[in-house]
């Protein structure tokens, strides 16, 4: 309305009757005969200006004009109303403010018509433009100017010109007179160095013709008085900007926001108006981590002002604070923070961390708003209106003003401050009535990727909940220990997470899991310290809602428990392992009410899917029930040792590389090895590296260099398996053979030029004799490699078994007596332990061979310590012969998914829900199915093996007979020196405990066999054998 009135003053303010002649006559006017010396008025300026109408009204305004960068403004304050109308003709857009808060925009080229001092001109390629500053103020422009004389207004000498203009816009004809300041006259205000004559104030006479609309012309006497003209516009950041925390409707103008970048560092001060309070807080986001931490002070109940690390893991959907002072640390379930957002459908329980944009309010729903100083800093200044304020305020409001300062690009930094062009510098947010105000200032935001070691959790887990490991490397060729120091060494350390996440890919590891590296430098390569901590308490993968359960019809599995946490660790075990082929992401836990019990016990139903992956589950009233919804959709459960084998596989094929680039030069670091935590992976004094989980190759020993596996003759036998692989080498090829998992690998062929490797599950005692052999042939350039006898066993150090040794040697390694155990013809040796023999200084060991396993576990009661004895056992595999490509027809009584044949072995062989006398191992899915038949088995006559390539059979041999032990001869020893001495009492001893034991075995076996009539009859025999 003021503009209104404004317009209506300047053009329209009515005085005299209508006047039938010009008030004016152009012809009257001498023009100055040169009109390049009259004064040259600025491109830019701006001027407090004081308009009298007539000489009865007066209003005062700013006028602001700025030609170049096409943008002018007025503003006006009128008794109680402040108006402001803001031009952006480079926009095509002007604002019109009333009283500080409220805002419309509209277009120029749509609302010329209601007011626009400025003017608006076409280019010639359809670009809107204003005035020029000699048509905006009617001087010098077409209409001749004459040189009145020199005089003084208000006090000020001035130089008096004068124009007859005719102005077809309004059909008007006036005499205006100029008063510039005289040259000679130095402003208090004024800027000397300039040299130029400033405008002191312009009267307009003459009439307007407006018959056309009212039937006569009207007669206006105006004087504009200019006051602190000023040839530039002053503090441009505080002009043609819309107000702090007004949003204007209407706005179409966008701008171009300054990118985000995907990872940064800053420290932000929050300064809540409403509160009263400040709190300043160290931030770092990294997206690719899907990480972000906060370094901040400790309130309410905890130790206030305590320094706290806190952690927010969107890979896992885990959340760790830490004291950084006590070093305590806490591991929760991510909740709905102000860095997460919740997936689409998801009811709020299914988080994922927000992107750099979402971190910083930022949508697509900003506009220009124009720059602005903050803090002394030239900003642009982006706005918006916004509804979803509620992570900061519990206050109400209509809506919020979101408004985002960026430091504006070009600006050149004086300050000690490092923030970088189109860095966030401050976002404030003001509710509508703008009571309410939240500013969060930014500083020193670094658009740096965080290292990996800023969001270090390790210390979170103990000892036991690590998998601790080192990793070696050799120098690349020209690089040497001063050049990698000097140059490669940080950049390494910053790379190494790379081939670790890489080699783990499908099983969603959380980078945070593993352990910040630590380099050690050696003259011949370096080694890379680190580690895998576990998956953070299963229970902490889940968001629990109180009272409520999905219907139950939809549940794909139960179990009975006795907490939530077994639930929870059930759910994340069945989909690591797959084992009941869905993928758990939600579960209910209800409390059994028809169970008599003196402890609590609940029925967990586990489902395929979530509120984050199907929103149309329908959620139930339970006031027995609570329901657990995984955190995020991913999955981070692997195990630690699982995830350390898959790295050390890793290593091993040769795939284990830190690659560097830069300026077209390319170096490679490629790792060699990988050690355990207990081996010390540093090298020895001369330079030499102990051997690692690469050095399979060490448990193979060359047994000819012109032999080659015979695979024609392989084939024609059912009972072997074998496999190949071009491209790899030895050490891999050692590998392969040591880590088969569908059967055991004794013998490996391998061809250097091709690196072509064989590997098969032909036994030792088999090739002890290469002469005349069908399954080997020879073949010059493949070597032919055996296991190394020791490695068949598993040592026990410290250890001896107390279950009946058969026979006795001397001997002078351990090398030698496992080769005695394999080579034992009397009866199959299982086991030995090695005793320390102190009368013989060759022969420095005694050698007790036994036809038992020991369970390979610590808390067997067969093993007792002994600081003179080891003791060495072949693993359950030896007790089964192989049947390839075939499987039993029955059903099994129990499966194991995602193992290996040996740990199925072992698996049969302690089964203690029934007696396990055969397995099927499926090769294409690692699965074991156990049995309690056996092919061999009298009664079941519907026993037999049907062909299947994908399958293994493996049936055990036993050593009793109709449920009886066979005897075996009395304990023997056999001295390699002949020395005399005989170990008649321990034969004694062994007897009598033999018949013993034989009593309570036939004993137990008659009762077993009374009770369990279907228990097969076993034989001391190969039950694969088609006699």
């Amino acid at each position: 309305m003021l503009y209104r009135k404004l317009f209506y003053f300047v053009y329209f303010m009515v005085t005299k009757c209508l006047a039938e002649e010009p008030y004016c006559i152009k012809e009257s006017i001498s023009p100055v005969a040169d009109p390049t010396t009259l004064p040259k008025l600025p491109s830019e300026f701006q001027t407090r200006v004081q308009a009298t109408f007539n000489k009865e009204r007066t209003v005062e305004f700013l006028l602001v004009y700025d030609y170049y960068d096409q943008k002018a403004e007025i503003i006006t304050q009128e008794e109680i109303e402040h108006d402001r109308r803001v031009f952006y003709y480079d926009k095509n857009e002007y604002f019109s403010i009333k009283n500080y808060r409220e805002c419309k925009v509209k277009k120029i080229n749509e609302s010329f018509d209601e007011f626009n001092f400025f003017g608006l001109i076409y280019g010639p390629d359809g670009t809107i433009n204003m005035k020029p500053v000699n048509d905006l103020l009617h001087f010098n422009n077409e209409f001749p100017h004459m040189y009145v004389g020199q005089e003084v207004y208000r006090g000020i000498p001035v130089n008096h010109y004068r124009s007859c203009q005719d102005w077809s816009e309004l059909n008007a004809n006036f005499l205006i007179d100029f008063y510039f300041s005289a040259v000679e006259f130095e402003q208090s205000v004024g800027f000397p160095e300039l040299n130029v004559q400033v405008p002191v104030a312009t009267v307009i006479k003459g009439y307007i013709d407006l018959s056309a609309k009212i039937g006569r012309s009207v007669s206006i006497e105006n004087t504009y008085e200019y006051f602190e003209f000023r040839p530039f516009v002053e503090r441009k950041s505080d002009l043609y900007v819309q107000p702090d925390g007004v949003y204007c409707h209407n706005q179409t103008f966008k701008g171009e926001m300054p990118p985000i970048p995907k990872s940064f560092s800053f420290t932000e001060e929050i300064l809540l108006n409403d509160k009263q309070t400040a709190k300043t807080t160290k931030v770092y986001y990294s997206y690719d981590l899907k990480t972000i931490r906060y370094d901040t002070l400790a309130t309410g109940n905890y130790r206030q002002n305590a320094p706290l690390k806190v952690i927010h893991d969107f890979n896992s959907g885990i959340g760790y604070v830490i004291d950084e002072f006590l070093g305590n640390c806490s591991i929760n379930p991510l909740n709905n923070e102000q860095d997460s957002i919740s997936l689409a459908d998801s009811a709020g329980l299914a988080l994922t961390i927000k992107d750099p944009n979402q971190f910083f309010f930022i949508d697509d729903s900003y506009f220009y708003a124009g720059q602005r100083l903050e803090r002394g800093i030239t900003c642009d200044v982006f706005v918006s209106k916004r509804t979803d304020l509620k992570a900061l305020s519990d206050k109400q409001s209509d809506y919020w003003v979101f408004e985002i300062y960026f430091m504006a690009i070009g600006q050149v930094m004086e300050s000690s401050e490092s923030e970088h062009p189109g860095a966030p510098i401050a976002i404030k947010i003001t509710s509508s009535d703008a009571k309410t105000k939240y500013i969060i200032n930014i500083y020193n935001f670094n658009p740096i990727e965080p290292s990996i070691k800023t969001f270090d959790v390790s210390q979170c887990y103990k000892n036991k909940e690590k998998a601790e490991f080192a990793i070696s490397f050799d120098y690349p060729q020209d690089i040497d220990k001063v050049s990698f120091k000097k140059i490669f060494e940080k950049y390494v350390e910053k790379k190494f997470y790379e081939p670790i996440l890489s080699a783990l890919s499908l099983y969603n590891l959380s980078p945070l899991r593993i352990i910040p590296p630590e380099i050690k430098v050696s003259n011949n390569g370096f080694v890379i310290y680190t580690g895998l901590t576990n998956y953070a308490p299963p229970i902490n993968h889940f968001r629990r809602l109180i009272g409520v359960k999905i219907d139950l019809q939809h549940a794909v599995n139960k179990i009975e428990s006795s907490s939530p946490e077994n639930c929870a660790y059930q759910c994340l075990k069945d989909t690591a392992y797959n084992t009941n082929f869905y993928r758990c992401l939600s579960f209910d836990l209800c409390l059994n009410t028809d169970i008599v019990s003196k402890s609590a016990t609940f029925t967990c139903s586990f489902y395929n899917s979530s509120f984050s992956t199907d929103p149309s589950l329908i959620i139930e009233n339970g006031t027995l029930c609570d329901h657990y919804s995984k955190n995020v959709i991913t999955f981070d459960s692997v195990g630690k040792e699982d995830a350390f084998r898959v790295i050390e596989d890793a290593v091993l094929k040769g795939l284990f590389n830190i690659d560097y680039e830069t300026n077209g030069l390319f170096i490679s670091f490629k790792a060699n090895d990988i050690y355990p935590a207990t081996l010390d992976a540093s090298p020895d004094s001369i330079g030499k590296p102990p051997q690692g989980s690469s050095s399979f190759f060490q448990k193979f020993r060359l047994v000819n260099e012109s032999f080659d596996l015979n695979l024609e003759r392989i084939k024609e036998n059912n009972s072997i398996q074998f496999r190949q692989r071009k491209g790899v080498s030895i050490d891999e090829c050692s590998r392969l053979c040591s880590k088969e998992l569908a059967f055991r690998c004794d013998v490996l062929t391998f061809e250097p030029i091709l690196k072509e490797c064989k590997w098969s599950s032909i036994s030792i005692d088999f090739l002890s004799n290469l002469d005349g052999n069908s399954y080997v042939a020879k073949k010059d350039g493949f070597f032919l490699y055996l296991r190394d006898i020791i490695s068949l066993f598993t040592e026990f150090p410290f250890t001896t078994a107390t279950r009946g040794d058969l026979i006795e040697l001397i001997v002078q390694n351990k090398e030698e007596c496992a080769y005695e155990c394999t080579e034992e013809k009397s009866f199959k040796c299982k086991s030995f332990n090695l005793c320390d023999n102190p009368r013989d200084e060759k022969f420095k060991y005694r050698c007790l061979l036994s036809d038992k396993h020991i369970h390979v576990d610590e808390k067997n009661p067969d093993l007792i310590y002994s600081p003179t004895c080891k003791h060495f056992t072949r693993e359950s595999i030896d007790d089964f012969k192989l049947v390839a490509g075939y499987q039993l027809n029955v059903n099994p009584q129990a499966t194991y998914s995602n193992t290996s044949v040996e740990r199925c072995a072992s698996v049969c062989s302690y089964m203690e829900a029934f007696v396990c006398r055969s397995f099927d191992y499926m090769v294409n899915t690692n699965d074991c199915w156990l049995f309690k038949e056996n092919v061999k088995d009298n009664i079941h006559t519907n026993v037999e093996l049907v062909l299947n390539k994908n399958s293994n059979h493996y049936s055990r041999e036993y050593l009793t007979e109709n449920g009886m032990n066979l005897e075996v001869d009395a304990l023997r020893k056999i001295n390699k020196k002949y020395q005399t001495g005989t170990l008649a009492l321990v034969s004694i001893i062994s007897l009598i405990m033999g018949s013993i034991l034989s009593m309570i075995i036939v004993w137990y076996a008659v009762r077993m066999i009374k009770k369990r009539k279907d228990l097969p009859v076993m034989s001391y025999s190969n039950p694969n054998s088609q006699s």
